[in-house]
């Protein structure tokens, strides 16, 4: 192998986010050329050694004392050694993400909603050792695009992953907060592969119209009802012989207990007082009653908002669209307590101190 006298990322484009000297013979006297936004690392056998930081470097024993141990440990020491140089920027990029995630189970239905989203973050390498043996020893990438292709995936799948632990009702409710948290997350799972996430940004999150009226009490009682239509038009209540030989007889029966949790108020029998659900936190509370028993929220209809883009009305609470995604204009909010309007986002009455 012949020995290499210098060795820089001179053909490096404003994408790239590293590369990758193959094993290259180095010798005591040998340069590496390091550009100002870059690092060169010094990697052998899955472990990166020396950090060499901009500027022209001549390999000696002494400005390498990390690799120069490990070569002396190996018994390979000499005027001649072989290694890999994996160059690194320090730039910031930014990467495009989106797909489809699922909603946790939520309500009697186990009913999960699939939401699509879309967006970008901007990020940069903070720590070149660990992004190396993360990305060049643990993922034995080999290019800029194996590195860039694995960012990607590990954005989705982190997204996909925090979607699944909010119930479709809340995620409906609270999008913006939602997508904040699922943020918060990502950047700290990227510091652990040497990543700074600097902005992570959804620009679009749809939540199907179906998931929509699930968010509501009626959406729920209907959809409850529906199933419980279908299931026992198929077989009779009870299961008997025709159930045993389909396995559905569970089926049935979960239907009609679930018809009878999510009866409205006209199909309740007298023993059974009507309930109203609570749009905040879901609890369910007596219909006479003017707030919520759990959480102190103002029951009755909800107030709706209407998107800028394609006209389609939105609960008060959402801040996205569920049609097409776009960010809703909020309406003020009344203070349950003193009755004073508030501006859209406040999260205590200005009046009085109340918890909005």
């Amino acid at each position: 192998m012949p020995i290499v006298e210098k060795v820089s990322w001179d053909f490096a484009k404003s994408e790239d986010v590293a590369y990758r000297f193959p094993k290259i013979s180095l010798k005591y006297g040998s340069q590496v050329v390091v550009r100002e936004n870059q690092w060169a690392v010094f990697f052998r056998d899955g472990k990166a050694y020396d950090v060499f930081g901009p500027g022209r470097h001549t390999i000696t024993s002494k400005n390498i004392p990390f690799l120069t141990a490990a070569l002396r440990k190996l018994k390979i020491i000499g005027d001649i050694f072989e290694c890999e140089v994996v160059f690194v920027s320090n730039s910031q990029f930014r990467g495009n993400f989106g797909g489809q995630a699922y909603s946790a189970a939520s309500g009697t239905l186990q009913y999960q909603a699939e939401i699509g989203y879309y967006g970008y973050l901007l990020y940069k390498v903070e720590d070149p050792k660990l992004f190396v043996v993360e990305f060049f020893g643990n993922r034995d990438a080999s290019t800029s695009a194996d590195v860039e292709r694995y960012i990607r995936g590990f954005i989705n799948e982190r997204i996909i992953d925090e979607f699944a632990h909010f119930d479709t009702f809340n995620l409906v409710k609270s999008v913006d907060e939602t997508t904040d948290k699922v943020s918060l997350i990502i950047r700290d799972e990227a510091a652990r592969i040497g990543l700074k996430i600097i902005d992570c940004v959804f620009e679009g999150v749809k939540i199907p119209e179906e998931a929509r009226r699930f968010a509501t009490s009626m959406g729920q009682q209907a959809m409850a009802m529906q199933y419980m239509k279908e299931t026992t038009a198929e077989l009779p209540e009870g299961g008997g012989a025709a159930a045993a030989g389909v396995g559905a007889g569970i089926g049935i029966a979960m239907g009609t207990t679930m018809a009878k949790g999510m009866q409205t108020p006209t199909q309740q029998t007298p023993s059974q007082q009507p309930m109203i659900q609570c749009h905040k936190c879901g609890a369910l509370n007596p219909t006479n009653t003017k707030f919520c028993g759990n959480c102190g929220n103002k029951l009755g209809a909800l107030k709706m908002v209407q998107c800028p883009k394609c006209g389609t009305e939105n609960p008060s609470q959402m801040k996205f669209c569920g049609n097409c995604g776009t960010k809703l204009k909020q309406a003020e909010v009344e203070c349950s307590k003193c009755s004073t309007k508030n501006k859209a986002g406040s999260k205590f009455c200005g009046n009085c101190g109340n918890k909005l």
